[in-house]
């Protein structure tokens, strides 16, 4: 059976947010958590969770939050789960805590299988309801949408979108490789991070094409850490980094959790039963988007 996280630790995803939303706004937040005081750190922060007509969104908030310079990360799932379960079973909030940074994050339905429609076509339309919703600002920072595998078709219906900034992509580059170098020409604001395992392939044919269009401003890495340094700061010198493989992103993210939280690997990823989804073109995505309330 697959796992599709099995092998990467929390604070890998964690180190990521941190990079990018860093980059973004120098106060964007404090030192991660460690272990013991994990909980307190989730608990501390404000949590909501909205039921609508797409299905549910999970939102949630870190204690001290403030909207000015402050993101939105979005967080897609993959196939063979649902987002009650990836909250759970992924423990989404704890990755954010060890992510440190002054963000809202949000986590909301999507395709269980290749079948099923996106359930939030329009990324605005998504936003919208959620700060309707919820009684804090929206923020005026960096939006960051992360997704894994069959996240992909969410992903690229986003891409529409004027304001998104960060796309992370967790081993969720299916053959659309022409749909990526668009939206990384569209805009000197683009900014992509994907890993490939599974998706080796594609993310190949994707780090060759983005170099030949963006000539200086792509590079390959094999270490968390090297993403700060290429990615990190206001004047970042790269807009788009291919990590080598989830093995290697695996080994990156139990370095990252030592210097994070010694125990950091607590909180680690796992999503079970992950089946590779096909590729697609041509996918119509649709849904219905209902009026929010909270659940």
């Amino acid at each position: 059976m697959r796992r599709a996280l099995a092998v990467i630790a929390a604070a890998a995803m964690a180190a990521a947010i941190g990079v990018v939303v860093a980059g973004a706004d120098d106060d964007a937040g404090g030192a991660a958590p460690g272990a013991a005081a994990l909980p307190a750190a989730v608990a501390a922060g404000r949590a909501w969770t909205l039921t609508t007509a797409a299905g549910p969104v999970h939102v949630w908030a870190p204690a001290g939050f403030h909207p000015d310079g402050a993101a939105v990360v979005l967080y897609v799932h993959g196939y063979d789960t649902d987002v009650d379960a990836a909250w759970r079973d992924h423990r989404l909030p704890e990755q954010f805590a060890l992510a440190a940074v002054n963000a809202v994050f949000i986590a909301a339905e999507a395709p269980a299988g290749s079948r099923q429609a996106v359930r939030w076509p329009a990324l605005e339309d998504l936003l919208a309801e959620v700060f309707q919703a919820i009684d804090l600002a929206r923020p005026t920072g960096a939006l960051v949408a992360i997704g894994h595998s069959g996240a992909y078709r969410t992903l690229l219906a986003w891409t529409a979108a004027p304001a998104l900034d960060w796309i992370i992509s967790l081993d969720a580059t299916y053959g659309e490789v022409d749909a990526w170098r668009a939206w990384m020409a569209a805009s000197p604001a683009h900014h992509l991070i994907f890993v490939g395992d599974d998706t080796a392939r594609w993310t190949e044919e994707l780090a060759r094409g983005l170099a030949e269009d963006l000539p200086g401003a792509v590079v390959t890495v094999d270490d968390l850490g090297e993403l700060d340094d290429e990615l990190g700061g206001r004047a970042g010198r790269r807009r788009s980094a291919r990590v080598r493989s989830r093995e290697r992103l695996g080994r990156a993210a139990r370095a990252v959790a030592d210097d994070r939280s010694r125990h950091a690997g607590d909180a680690r990823v796992s999503d079970p039963a992950h089946r590779r989804p096909r590729p697609r073109r041509g996918a119509r995505p649709g849904a219905v988007v209902g009026r929010v309330r909270r659940g």
